[in-house]
């Protein structure tokens, strides 16, 4: 896709008002009460307080403890809420006061047919993504995923109180269940023989079938319910926070603190508001620092704000796309006041429906039409974005065992596939099997192109270089005399502290860190001077210059294997080369000639050419990157298509876009992010193109551009 800047300036205005507070009339103790800042906008529904306090009785009986320090007091009868409040926040036992919000579930009906679970390929997920179903693929039962929703239907229930009977859902007869858990129950004091999480509903169903439903378990192969899990082997801790009527905040918190209790590795919150909690801020902030993840729906709202819990710090916020991996109308995006922004996307679609699991028959319509029949259901809203993603993380964990945050986050910024600004998509889209493939130790290096860089540096024709991103400027050539030739390529040394630029008359300028080690300018007698192509050595203490010819020559500790040159021409079809690159270790080279045929030095190893390709639609290559491990390379053609060999991963190409949207559809120069997830193609008019996981930060469109650089 390519990126051109775009400014939209959207006005969105909610405005819900349920009830009208006159905080200024009440007096209190001087302590820091949520209630005294309410605005005539604020709103909540319940008949309870949210009270920070370690006092147990604040003379009402009607009390429950979230943990120590925060409880829920539910308004005595015929007592007017502004009574309760000032009585609660005259007590000098209390620190704070809130009202107790009522949060949503983050889902919307839809009727629209749709081609079963989309999702699972958009998102790579590795129960389809990889080739030959293993049990592997759906992780370990040692991860537990803590659901909190409106119940899972892991099981049949009847409630005693109403006589209703809630179907299991087939497709989660097979889950393992930890440590069940109706928060609702004991924030509404309920008898003991109701706190199993039945799902009322059918949102916690959906969402749990999401992240985990029986899969390939008929021993034809097949899959018995129609649907999959992508994380079907971890543990599910189904906690019920709300129903129809919403999610109290009480029962929420009671929900986070059981979660925190009983050992949960992750936790999915499909649920939003617009109101932000301190004690709800404050529960998530220690099963953070507890080393929990904590995922929730970004909401349907469609405007440029968060909704909360999304919207607070150290959340993964997660919205959703359609199938043409656009933002859907509905979806949230941007930051929060707590600046907390989007972190990815997943796609769930709305017009388009992309997900497709079981719950009661009749939710994706938006009623439930029987609590005895379950089937397999359409549903859109971010809060099945964010399962989707909850589930990655669980699947990580189960590879590599319990990860800390930074890994995840960190993981998630480097495979997630750019799609667009980070203001609408965060990383980009979920992409699983890309993280499952990036090591802890990998997701934390900094010498990675996706992790320090983002950025990239342009050398446009005329010798000006362009920074893109957070890299420095340093100059360029073109206020160096012109004699010394035209540029040809330019490279960044390793840290992206200073590069080289390379002319066609063998001179190399450096600027920024870049160390001078001489230059073809300087040999007196090479048969031919014009240089093509440079490329430094893995410690930077040398480089290596290939010329039309087919020369190599070594500067530094540059070691050489052999080139062009020394074969006879015989044996090469068109020995005009056009690109050089080195092996990880230093040892090899490869050489590519404008026919596509590669030529392998030293321990580089071949994986194919497009020379070798019969009906290749264009065989003249343009430019050439090697995997980060060796196993493979890019070969970039002039009609804008990318070949791929041995573990290269195609992302797409500038052939598989519309000629009308490539002006002037002449690629330039490939450069490769170093996770082996995307590239970005440079082209002759300076736009960037963007594919897999390469993140736009900037092109130079409308100026002659030469070659594209980083690490």
């Amino acid at each position: 896709m390519k990126k051109f800047l775009l400014f939209n300036i959207i006005l969105l205005i909610s405005i819900v008002s349920v009830g009208k507070i006159y905080a200024s009339v009440i007096k209190t103790n001087n302590i820091n009460s949520e209630y005294n800042s309410l605005t005539y906008n604020k709103s909540y529904s319940t008949n309870s307080a949210i009270v920070d306090t370690t006092n147990s009785n604040l003379g009402n009986s009607n009390i429950v403890s979230v943990n120590n320090n925060i409880k829920i007091v539910k308004k005595p009868k015929g007592e007017t809420y502004k009574i309760f409040m000032t009585k609660l926040l005259a007590n000098s036992s209390v620190k704070n006061v809130s009202p107790d919000y009522v949060r949503h579930f983050s889902s919307l009906p839809n009727n629209t047919d749709i081609n079963l679970q989309k999702n699972l390929f958009d998102i790579k997920a590795p129960v389809v993504d990889n080739s030959g179903f293993t049990a592997s693929l759906g992780g370990s039962s040692n991860i537990k995923v803590a659901v909190l929703d409106s119940g899972v239907e892991y099981q049949s229930y009847t409630n005693s109180l109403t006589g209703t009977t809630y179907a299991q859902a087939p497709a989660l007869s097979n889950l393992n269940i930890v440590d069940p858990y109706n928060a609702l129950a004991v924030y509404n004091n309920q008898t003991v023989n109701e706190y199993s999480p039945y799902d009322s509903m059918g949102h916690g169903t959906f969402v749990t079938s999401v992240i985990n439903s029986s899969t390939n378990n008929d021993s034809s192969g097949s899959q018995k319910y129609g649907v999959a899990g992508i994380a079907f082997n971890t543990s599910i801790m189904p906690i019920k926070i709300g129903n129809s009527n919403g999610i109290p905040l009480g029962a929420e918190l009671l929900g986070i603190q059981w979660a925190i209790n009983n050992g949960a590795n992750v936790i999915n919150l499909s649920i939003g508001g617009s109101t932000p909690s301190s004690q709800e801020q404050n529960l998530i902030e220690q099963a953070i620092s507890d080393g929990i993840a904590v995922v929730a729906s970004s909401g349907n709202n469609g405007t440029s704000t968060l909704d909360y819990p999304a919207g607070y710090p150290g959340v993964i916020a997660v919205g959703a796309t359609n199938s043409t991996n656009s933002l859907t109308t509905y979806s949230n995006y941007g930051c929060s006041s707590d600046n907390n922004c989007q972190t990815l996307v997943a796609p769930v679609g709305y017009n388009n429906p992309l997900v497709y699991q079981q719950s009661y028959t009749g939710f994706g319509s938006g009623t439930v039409s029987s609590f005895t029949s379950i089937s397999n259901q359409y549903a859109a809203g971010t809060s099945f974005s964010a399962p989707q993603v909850t589930a990655a993380i669980a699947l990580y964990d189960s590879k590599y065992g319990v990860q800390s945050l930074n890994v995840i986050n960190k993981a998630l910024e480097k495979s997630s596939t750019n799609i667009g600004s980070a203001t609408d998509f965060g990383y980009g889209l979920l992409n699983i099997n890309s993280m499952l493939n990036i090591s802890p130790s990998e997701a934390l290096s900094t010498t990675t192109f996706n992790q320090t860089a983002q950025a990239y540096n342009i050398l446009s024709s005329n010798g000006t270089v362009f920074t893109e991103g957070n890299f420095n400027n340093y100059g360029g050539v073109n206020t160096i005399n012109q004699n010394y030739g035209h540029v040809t390529d330019i490279v960044n040394t390793a840290n992206n502290q200073g590069y080289y630029i390379l002319t066609s008359s063998g001179s190399v300028y450096t600027f920024g860190n870049a160390q001078f080690f001489g230059s073809m300018y300087n040999i007196p007698n090479p048969p031919v001077k014009t240089a093509i192509a440079m490329v430094l050595t893995p410690d930077n203490k040398g480089y290596y210059i290939l010329t039309a010819d087919g020369g190599i020559y070594t500067f530094g500790d540059a070691k050489f294997s052999g080139s062009l040159y020394n074969i006879p021409s015989s044996a090469i079809p068109n020995r005009t080369p056009v690109a050089l690159a080195i092996t990880t270790n230093g040892g090899g080279y490869y050489i590519v000639t404008q026919n596509g045929a590669i030529y392998t030095f030293g321990n580089a190893q071949f994986f194919g050419s497009v020379y070798n390709i019969p009906n290749a639609p264009v065989k003249t290559a343009v430019d050439f990157q090697i995997t980060p491990n060796n196993q493979g390379y890019y070969l970039l053609t002039a009609d804008g298509a990318v070949y791929t060999f041995g573990n290269a991963q195609f992302s797409g190409s500038m052939y598989n876009i519309p000629k009308s949207s490539v002006p002037s559809n002449v690629p330039k120069s490939l450069l490769l992010t170093s996770n082996n997830s995307g590239y970005y193609i440079l082209e002759q008019d300076g736009a960037v193109y963007t594919f897999g996981n390469a993140q736009y930060q900037g092109s130079i469109f409308g100026t002659s551009a030469q070659s594209i650089t980083g690490n």
